[in-house]
């Protein structure tokens, strides 16, 4: 019974200096409330707790614990930066088309065309095209905040159809329009003098014969503010050949595509 007594007194007094808890709301300004659930939590010991709903922290503890909290939230919430990324694609692309055509005229059999008083005529053609797409994108976004910006268009496609009628055949075509996009969704993160930024990059365009070119990159880079940094580099090509009665016509088509961005402060 002795020890009993003693037990007793020692939880009553335990109860007489444990601090009564209180609940405080903790509005955040600077970043997601829930991101900081975790950092708050330690401070709140066993018995209290702490949750995140839209911008406040609902904080459950002592009246010293909460005098923690509101401390620690006045060196941490800070207004996000605001940043300026660029994006931009340096695109260059080149078509070699080579034609040889022949025609022959030997009296009893013709093939092609063939100039007057000749019998025979051979012909080369070569043809070289190069150009770039050459782009830059800009946005503005908060540290921390994920940035979209696309720009696009509609791009007619042409569709052939034919159609018999009786004895005759009638040829038309339609059209249809599918939009191209082009841009990126960024999320950078700054640390310092230095951001890490996850991107996702997306380039559409059209291409002959009713065919679109479509690539994509993905990364998660890390480097100084205001430094250019490479995304990655992008290139193909293509051989094409057609043979028609008296032609031959071989094309070579290549491009290639290199990604850099960059972070700027703005303040």
């Amino acid at each position: 019974m002795k020890h009993l007594a003693v037990l007793l007194l020692l939880l009553l007094s335990m109860m007489a200096v444990a601090e009564p808890l209180e609940v405080a709301t903790i509005r955040i300004m600077g970043q997601p409330a829930a991101a900081l659930v975790e950092t708050v939590r330690p401070l709140l010991g066993r018995d209290g707790s702490v949750s995140a709903y839209q911008d406040k922290l609902i904080v459950r503890g002592s009246a010293a614990q909460i005098d923690q909290v509101r401390s620690l939230i006045s060196d941490i919430d800070r207004p996000p930066r605001r940043l300026l990324i660029e994006v931009r694609q340096a695109g260059s692309q080149s078509i070699s088309t080579r034609g040889i055509g022949y025609a022959v005229d030997t009296g009893n059999v013709r093939l092609g065309r063939v100039p007057p008083g000749g019998t025979a005529q051979l012909g080369y053609g070569d043809i070289q095209t190069r150009g770039r797409d050459d782009s830059l994108h800009q946005v503005q976004v908060l540290d921390g905040r994920p940035a979209l910006i696309r720009t696009g268009q509609s791009v007619p496609v042409y569709q052939v159809h034919q159609q018999v009628y009786g004895n005759d055949i009638v040829q038309g075509f339609e059209v249809q329009y599918r939009d191209t996009a082009n841009g990126f969704v960024a999320l950078p993160r700054v640390h310092g003098d230095q951001v890490t930024i996850e991107i996702y990059q997306q380039n559409e365009s059209a291409a002959s014969n009713g065919r679109f070119d479509a690539q994509q990159a993905s990364s998660v880079l890390r480097g100084d503010l205001g430094q250019w940094m490479t995304l990655g580099s992008i290139g193909g090509q293509d051989f094409g050949n057609r043979d028609d009665l008296g032609l031959h016509v071989q094309t070579h088509r290549s491009q290639d595509r290199q990604i850099e961005l960059r972070v700027i402060a703005v303040d």
